[in-house]
């Protein structure tokens, strides 16, 4: 599933709400002037690759996560299903998000509702008719049984509480892999599938070289990363990013963007 026209955000002042990082969920302290210059950097270079760019217009002063926008929502077709955060502090980003899509024409088929939780990250769609999505913390099998029902498709859940969407990625029939998963269910489920697996280290996991987005046939956004050498050598040509601020919130390139499958 290529990336072609995504929504963005521009993270802006409300990261100064950011005074007990851990709080918000973030890891560190940020520079939202440096987190702008590195968004800045990521749409041009996605620009150039002849991705189509929408911003999101409106940002809340106490929304600090919102560049975050793929968490908010699936968009499929033309039609988007919003999502419903685990987290107090991340409600409310999807209305604005759902907003905006309405502006770009998109239709809102549905919203995931309580007892239903769903963030868009934890869905990875691998074609128009088929999805992996982990049922874990942030997402739980009420929350993508309530996905498959909107959007008509078939979903395999991958069932672990201890899994992240920043742990594993999909491009085409490839499955990039912590080795922490390595011994976990979902390496067999995936090995069954007769994806070919690459392994990323727990270092290149935890400085989010795994959260890539693929933007055309054998093309890679990504962080600088070790595990780029890997991508690479399995025919993938990578283009690389300093995200040094970004990542402080947990995400990687694949974060923030959602794109308009």
């Amino acid at each position: 599933m290529k990336v072609r026209e995504v929504l963005v955000h521009r993270p802006g002042t409300e990261l100064r709400v950011v005074d007990k990082p851990h709080r918000w969920m973030f890891n560190d302290y940020v520079d939202f002037l440096e987190m702008q210059k590195e968004h800045d950097k990521l749409v041009k270079a996605l620009q150039d690759e002849g991705v189509k760019i929408h911003y999101l217009m409106k940002p809340s002063e106490n929304k600090p996560k919102l560049y975050m926008v793929r968490d908010s929502a699936v968009v499929l077709d033309g039609k988007a299903v919003t999502c419903h955060f685990i987290h107090s502090v991340r409600r409310g980003e999807e209305q604005l998000v759902k907003q905006r899509l309405k502006e770009l024409g998109i239709k809102i088929t549905g919203h995931i509702y309580v007892p239903g939780f769903l963030q868009g990250s934890d869905v990875f769609l691998t074609d128009k008719n088929h999805a992996f999505a982990i049922a874990g913390y942030e997402s739980n099998m009420e929350g993508i049984e309530h996905l498959r029902d909107l959007l008509k498709i078939k979903i395999t859940p991958i069932k672990m509480e201890n899994i992240s969407s920043t742990q594993l990625n999909f491009i085409d029939k490839t499955v990039v892999i912590s080795e922490e998963l390595t011994h976990q269910p979902v390496y067999h489920i995936l090995k069954e599938q007769d994806f070919d697996l690459v392994i990323a280290s727990k270092e290149q996991t935890e400085t989010m070289g795994v959260n890539f987005i693929q933007i055309d046939d054998y093309k890679l956004v990504n962080v600088k990363s070790n595990l780029n050498g890997k991508l690479r050598m399995i025919g993938y040509d990578v283009i690389e990013l300093e995200m040094k601020e970004l990542v402080k919130g947990n995400c990687g390139i694949r974060g923030l963007v959602l794109p308009f499958y």
